[in-house]
């Protein structure tokens, strides 16, 4: 019983081997290294006691075979080419009429260039009577020369079967044929010369066994010889063409065949008769077969191979092969394992320093020190280590000083994930945060009226994606700038907020609009006193004041008004500023009516100063809805602008114009122009350009509100404004305005 106890707790063989590949990649490349050892020693082995082995002899005759269906097949494609040069030149237009009319040079004019073009060697053309009116050559300088002496073309035998059929679809005739002219062995095909259901001639077109010999070896990679009737051999590639005509003939005469051997051949329905034969001294091997293009059969050729194409290893008994593979395979298992394991053992180090420093233990190195890939591998994952490890101890620096930074940061600082939870980063938001909870309590959340934040940004997605939003908890408040935080690539990875306690400045501001209303209302009434007994004054002054105490007393009296002005200016802009309320009574105008009103005003002071003064308002604008009271308090301030900061001999021109639904009032003038630093703030209020200077005409002093209540105002009738100014070119205020659909003419405006 203990004993079978004790052979349970011992693992068996194969448990142990399996423990000794599990979590190694001995097993991903030993076994698959041997397996695939074994089966290629397999295979070798198999391959040369039965394959290489076999029959050599067998490999020779299969290659001369198949050189010999290369040949048929090379035959075939130059008959191709024969049908296509031969159709082509008898179908040329003309041809059938110079043909049936025996113009002999007409059909050479005719036949000559197509022949050229396509490489035809002979070229004869016979009519429908057998008379030849055409005969070529191609000549060793490529052209086509006529032969002159007159021959009975009919008497070749295909051309003879051509015109005795007389049958438009009768096939093509081939044969071998001799040219006594050109004293060679010509492959012919003749073709049919049709017009309509007739025959009106042949056209034959030849190669030369000199040309057609060698094309046929370079495709089959065999010599080749073709033999004619009576067994003649009457060309071959092994006659070289340097040899003179006798040598050629003998070197023919050699290679004919009987008669009897010839009938053989042309009478077998594949290659026969395979020969070995000896020429020059060196062995061949031959295979004979007939010569047929279609249903013509034209003769029979062969093909020869030396006997020595493929080198013979019969001296080698198969016994000897079996022991190379079977040592050869027993030393690639040995080298293979010794090779896994100097693979295995680099690996094996580099995967338990991976895995230390996976853990965090980023000093951890592999130590392999080694020129192959997996000592670059190797010295690569310790540089990345290293250097994992400088940033990350830069990381934590980095962000024990964000840290740092952001706790000494007064106004509190909040994440938003993009899930829409919000990450206190500091301990003010966490206390701004809690305080919101408490006021909560005391008073409901509401944001102040439009205008105390940028409100044209897209705030449909996400609320909290402004610039600069306010809210109101209770007798807080607490002003929001926010920012998208996104990566390098774009990807928005959510949104910081920056909380501000803004109650404090909020009740200055309050306090101070309150001080300014309360200031210019106390100041009306003194001021109205010295403005009416000045005014008495100067109209009883005559023949009683000296000219020096009236120009004291005109001078109290201007700077009175001046006064008043600035003062009725603050009242007005905290009634705006109170809420917004402009109580705006709106009604159809013509824009160009206004704009006549405040240039009749305003034409004696510009004359006074030397400016130019001019109005441009073209008939037919469109009306606009508009408060003509508001509107002409902010054009008046718009002009009175361009009337103190244009100098004397300069000009302001009022130009109306309409484009695209709007109506749109120019106020232009050549003053000293606005520079691009002041342009951004000139519409803020309590801001005046001329406070930088250090001497000021009296009537270039203000509060700066006239420009920030033109704006309040047009914006409060759906319009806008804009400046276009160039420091020393003066400046130009547009004020557009949305037109109503129906368009009035000067006499219609009320």
């Amino acid at each position: 019983m203990a004993r079978e106890q004790e052979s349970e707790k011992r693992p068996g063989w194969l448990q142990r081997l399996r423990r000794f590949f599990a979590f190694s990649i001995r097993d991903k490349i030993v076994l698959p290294y041997l397996i695939l050892t074994l089966i290629v020693a397999v295979v070798g082995t198999y391959v040369v006691t039965r394959l290489v082995a076999s029959s050599l002899d067998e490999r020779l005759t299969n290659q001369l075979l198949e050189a010999g269906r290369v040949v048929s097949d090379g035959l075939a494609r130059y008959e191709e080419s024969h049908i296509k040069s031969a159709q082509a030149i008898a179908f040329t237009v003309g041809m059938a009429e110079v043909l049936q009319a025996g113009d002999r040079p007409g059909v050479a004019d005719l036949a000559l260039p197509t022949a050229f073009n396509r490489g035809v060697e002979c070229l004869i053309i016979v009519d429908a009577h057998g008379q030849e009116m055409l005969h070529a050559l191609r000549q060793s300088d490529g052209s086509l020369k006529i032969v002159e002496e007159e021959a009975d073309a009919s008497g070749m035998w295909m051309v003879q079967a051509l015109l005795t059929a007389a049958n438009p679809s009768e096939p093509p005739k081939r044969g071998l044929g001799y040219h006594r002219t050109d004293e060679r062995y010509y492959y012919f095909t003749a073709v049919p010369a049709i017009q309509g259901d007739q025959v009106i001639g042949v056209v034959v077109v030849g190669t030369s066994l000199d040309t057609l010999l060698p094309s046929l070896k370079m495709t089959s990679l065999a010599d080749v010889i073709i033999y004619s009737d009576g067994g003649r051999a009457i060309g071959a590639t092994f006659v070289p063409a340097e040899q003179s005509a006798e040598e050629k003939e003998a070197l023919l005469d050699e290679l004919s065949i009987s008669q009897e051997l010839y009938e053989q051949v042309l009478h077998s329905a594949d290659f026969t008769l395979l020969q070995s034969i000896e020429l020059n001294g060196r062995p061949y091997r031959l295979a004979r077969a007939p010569l047929r293009v279609g249903s013509d059969g034209l003769g029979a050729f062969a093909v020869i191979l030396p006997s020595n194409f493929i080198v013979q290893a019969g001296a080698t008994s198969r016994n000897t092969y079996a022991l190379i593979f079977i040592v050869a395979t027993a030393c690639v298992i040995a080298i293979g394992y010794l090779i896994s394991q100097r693979i295995i053992t680099p690996l094996i180090r580099l995967v338990n320093a991976s895995q230390a420093v996976a853990e965090g233990n980023l000093d951890q190195r592999t130590g392999i020190v080694s020129t192959d890939e997996i000592g670059m591998l190797a010295t690569t994952f310790d540089k990345m280590t290293g250097r994992l490890e400088e940033r990350t101890q830069k990381l934590e620096e980095t962000l024990g000083r964000m840290q740092a930074i952001l706790s000494s940061i007064g106004d509190g600082v909040l994440l938003e994930d993009l899930e829409g939870n919000f990450v206190p980063l500091n301990m003010a938001a966490e206390t701004l945060l809690e305080e919101m909870a408490t006021h909560f309590l005391l008073g409901p959340l509401h944001e102040p009226p439009a205008g105390s934040y940028d409100d044209d940004l897209d705030t449909q997605t996400n609320p909290w994606l402004l610039e600069r939003r306010q809210i109101e908890v209770g007798q807080k408040v607490i002003r929001a700038h926010s920012a998208a935080v996104r990566a390098d690539d774009g990807e928005h990875l959510g949104t910081v907020i920056v909380l501000r306690d803004v109650t404090a400045e909020v009740e200055a501001e309050q306090l101070k609009d309150a001080f300014v209303t309360h200031v210019s209302h106390e100041l009306r009434t003194p001021l109205t006193a010295i403005k009416g007994y000045s005014d008495l004054l100067l109209a009883n002054s005559v023949g009683v004041l000296s000219d020096d105490q009236r120009g004291f007393l005109e001078t109290i009296s201007r700077h009175t008004d001046s006064l008043v002005a600035m003062i009725n200016a603050l009242l007005d802009f905290s009634e705006m500023e109170a809420g917004g309320r402009l109580g705006l009574r709106q009604h159809p105008l013509l824009l160009s009516t206004l704009v006549e009103e405040i240039a009749d005003e305003w034409r004696s002071r510009m004359d006074e100063k030397g400016l130019a003064f001019e109005v441009q308002a073209p008939a037919g604008l469109p009306l606009v809805n508009v408060d003509a009271k508001r509107l002409q308090w902010a054009i008046i301030n718009l002009v009175r602008n361009a009337w103190q900061y244009t100098p004397s001999g300069g000009s302001v021109k009022l130009q109306l114009s309409s484009r695209d639904d709007q109506v749109i009032l120019d106020i232009i003038d050549t003053g000293a122009g606005i520079s691009p630093q002041n342009q951004q703030r000139i519409f803020s209020r309590f801001y005046n350009v001329t406070q930088s200077t250090r001497e000021q005409d009296d009537s270039m002093r203000g509060l700066g509100l006239g420009l920030y209540v033109s704006k309040t105002i047009v914006e409060a009738h759906e319009g806008e404004i804009t400046l276009a100014s160039k420091v020393g070119a003066g400046s130009k205020f547009s004020v557009i305005l949305p037109a109503l659909q129906a368009h009035a003419s000067d006499e219609d405006a009320t």
